[in-house]
């Protein structure tokens, strides 16, 4: 499920240059053994610069002076709208996290009221 909603989320953000970021987008691998699991998925790197909204000019360590983000400069040289955000993954990927963190308490609690119950028997 998650895949497909990274795919509606690349379409509704019109992320198509090449569609290789959309191709990329494939589950990984899912183990799950009694209480503990693993769940893994892969798309592109550059993948995580688009929904950052950054990527060619963006350096690290810079102290937040973006020049060419500013109106003038990027007026002045014919640059256009600077770079959005474009959050295909990490929005829903932070929803899912939390769903999945609530159902693993759900069970957990379960598991441990059960427990409990075993003691009277």
């Amino acid at each position: 499920m998650m895949t497909k909603i990274w795919r509606d989320r690349l379409a509704k953000y019109d992320v198509y240059h090449t569609g290789a970021l959309l191709r990329s987008v494939t589950p990984g691998n899912v183990n799950v053994h009694d209480m503990q699991g693993s769940i893994s998925f892969r798309f592109l790197q550059y993948g995580v610069y688009v929904d950052a909204g950054t990527g060619k000019g963006y350096t690290r360590g810079n102290d937040g002076n973006l020049e060419f983000l500013g109106a003038a400069y990027r007026r002045q040289r014919g640059l256009g709208k600077p770079r959005q955000r474009k959050p295909w993954f990490s929005v829903s990927w932070r929803i899912s996290v939390e769903v999945i963190k609530e159902e693993f308490a759900r069970r957990l609690g379960t598991r441990f009221a059960l427990m409990f119950d075993n003691l009277n028997q």
